[in-house]
């Protein structure tokens, strides 16, 4: 699925959080959306997910102003796990809260894809590591055969072993399941590592783009400074 935004406003009371926005979100591509905490990322990808109304401009799904969101799925920050569900229950959860019962074969195929042993399957989130714990919860976000994903934060409270394998992960998933992928993130290892295009947004506006293989190179001065985290005269 392509998404198409322009000229995207969204406000909380008076505070403009995304001012006029505009980007697109590549059909089977990976888009990353880099910026620090504050900065509009997180609503934007709400708005897009139709969490959140917008004051002005539009978003377009495969040229529509409508889309069915059953087409979407989240990997959230920390997996938002249930910790009274067993594994299996927490990656068919759609099914498991509607009684449906037939689900076993397709949570191990999925357990199978990102890397889980099915020696987990009945075990519950407080018996497995954080590392395991993400890659349920990506197993549940592909659960419904998403044509987009959205990933918050994949690689937040890993180590650099398992953020590396966590990327690895996302980019065969993504490539193999010809997925249209956004992500949000601080990681620039993780944007070079699995993106093909990005976004940076500082204070709710778009202050640059391009390539993800080619980030370092940036000419930005604001990005340079998120990069190295140095400070800068604006």
């Amino acid at each position: 699925m392509k998404i198409e935004i322009k000229n995207l406003k969204k406000r909380f009371n008076e505070n403009f959080v995304l001012k006029d926005i505009s980007l697109t979100i590549e059909k089977n591509k990976s888009t990353i959306i880099l910026g620090q905490s504050g900065c509009g990322k997180s609503v934007l990808i709400k708005t897009i997910y139709q969490l959140f109304n917008f004051d002005s401009g539009s978003i377009l799904y495969d040229g529509k102003s409508e889309v069915d969101i059953d087409k979407f799925s989240m990997l959230f920050q920390y997996g938002a796990l249930f910790d009274s569900l067993k594994i299996s229950e927490n990656i068919a959860f759609t099914d498991f809260i509607n009684n449906k019962t037939n689900f076993n074969k397709k949570v191990i195929s999925l357990m199978n894809d990102v890397g889980l042993d099915k020696s987990i399957f009945d075990k519950y989130p407080s018996e497995i590591s954080g590392g395991m714990k993400k890659r349920v919860a990506f197993a549940r976000a592909l659960y419904k055969n998403p044509k987009v994903i959205f990933l918050d934060e994949p690689t937040t409270g890993l180590d650099p072993i398992n953020s590396d394998k966590i990327n690895e992960l996302i980019l065969k998933v993504i490539t193999n399941r010809k997925i249209t992928a956004v992500t949000i993130t601080h990681d620039i290892k993780s944007a070079i590592k699995t993106g093909d295009h990005y976004y940076f947004i500082d204070k709710g506006i778009i202050q640059d783009k391009g390539d993800c293989k080619k980030i370092l190179k940036t000419k930005n001065k604001i990005f340079k400074s998120f990069i190295t985290g140095a400070d800068i005269k604006q």
